[in-house]
């Protein structure tokens, strides 16, 4: 008698499991987890949370978060997306019909490097699949790559091999990719091509192949380290934007009439960084917290150069909140600069949502660019 109890005790244990595992699997899953380490979660549409874990279904407009986990998750089609820790990312559509071997995918990664590869039969046409960044759009044609996204938004994409290379690097590609972005195109059709892109309108950089690389490798270190070849790419694009092609013979002095402008006009001056002084800063202001309160966030809307809008400072010198701001049109970028017992300097990409919280000694800054949503920077200085 008492092991038939225990029996059934064991039978109805098991069946709880596996009621959890149907559960997990709901009607409207369109893909499962199927391999899973450490922590990690999901946010719903409609604002249920539940962990990450084996066999949990994944449904449209799913919010995935790695946090200090890594995970496999295999869509019904058979297309694969592998993500590393602190990764997160959004299925922003996902739709197929078997019968007709028709369908969409959509995902787009907020930060952290993830892996996606397409269904191998190809059972959802190319151009339905669509994968974004902040600052960039991936087209994929029948294609296996990684997405490595930085707090800024910055992407690197690199095209992974059909399978992995030989001793003497003889490898073929797994398709191509087109990296798409205002300010440009670039297309990647080989093993371990790679280009970056630093902003939604800064061109994505000509497409180099890395060097001494395999899978294995590619992970968030990208994000701290970007690979030599990347970071030469990128040096180059700079210098040639700034290379206008014109001879120093071109220019002629009587072509220009001076009295035609008015340069001391308010609306063409612009605050760079050659116009920070550094010496105009008020070193005292952390001690002076208790007698005097600033509520930054107060402060109104600002807007630079290019239609970005921010608040909690002022573009130039602000002698309130003691940052230096101004805008990087070479690279496209919104920069803060503060120099109060330490050093802050702080590079968002035009068209970013960026929130940067500072405090120095009891002395609290929030800066908001756009609403603020994507991106956290905290920062604290002193005791």
């Amino acid at each position: 008698m008492h092991q038939l109890t225990l029996f059934k005790k064991i039978l109805l244990i098991s069946s709880v499991f596996l009621l959890g595992n149907v559960l997990a699997q709901d009607v409207n899953s369109v893909g499962s987890i199927t391999e899973h380490k450490g922590s990690g979660g999901i946010t719903r549409q409609a604002g249920e949370q539940l962990p990450t874990g084996l066999n949990v279904g994944l449904q449209p407009m799913d919010f995935i978060e790695t946090v200090n986990g890594r995970l496999k998750a295999e869509f019904v089609e058979g297309s694969l997306l592998h993500m590393t820790e602190h990764t997160e990312a959004t299925i922003t559509k996902y739709y197929w019909d078997k019968d007709k071997n028709d369908g969409e995918i959509g995902i787009k990664f907020a930060q952290g490097t993830a892996r996606f590869t397409t269904g191998r039969l190809g059972l959802i046409p190319k151009e339905n699949i669509v994968i974004e960044t902040a600052s960039a759009t991936i087209a994929v044609r029948g294609t296996d790559f990684t997405t490595t996204v930085d707090e800024l938004g910055r992407t690197l994409v690199i095209l992974l091999p059909e399978t992995e290379c030989t001793i003497d690097g003889d490898c073929s590609p797994s398709g191509r990719i087109t990296v798409t972005n205002e300010g440009g195109s670039v297309t990647l059709e080989e093993a371990y091509q790679a280009t970056m892109v630093s902003s939604l309108s800064t061109p994505p950089v000509q497409p180099v192949t890395i060097q001494n690389i395999n899978v294995s490798m590619i992970d968030n270190m990208f994000i701290v380290s970007p690979p030599q070849e990347i970071e030469e790419a990128e040096d180059e694009r700079q210098s040639g934007s700034n290379d206008s092609g014109n001879s120093i013979l071109d220019f002629t002095d009587l072509d220009t009439d001076y009295l035609e402008d008015d340069f001391l006009a308010e609306d063409d001056l612009e605050y760079t960084e050659l116009d920070m002084d550094l010496l105009d800063v008020d070193f005292l202001q952390d001690v002076l917290v208790a007698i005097e309160e600033v509520d930054i966030l107060k402060r109104g809307t600002a807007q630079a150069q290019g239609g970005q809008e921010f608040t909690g400072t002022k573009l130039g010198f602000d002698k309130e909140t003691q940052y230096n701001t101004f805008i990087d049109k070479g690279l496209g970028q919104l920069v803060f600069y503060r120099d109060v017992n330490g050093i802050i300097g702080i590079r968002v990409s035009l068209g970013s949502n960026t929130r940067i919280e500072s405090e120095n000694e009891g002395k609290k800054n929030v800066i908001t660019v756009g609403d603020g949503t994507s991106v956290v920077i905290t920062i604290r200085q002193g005791g």
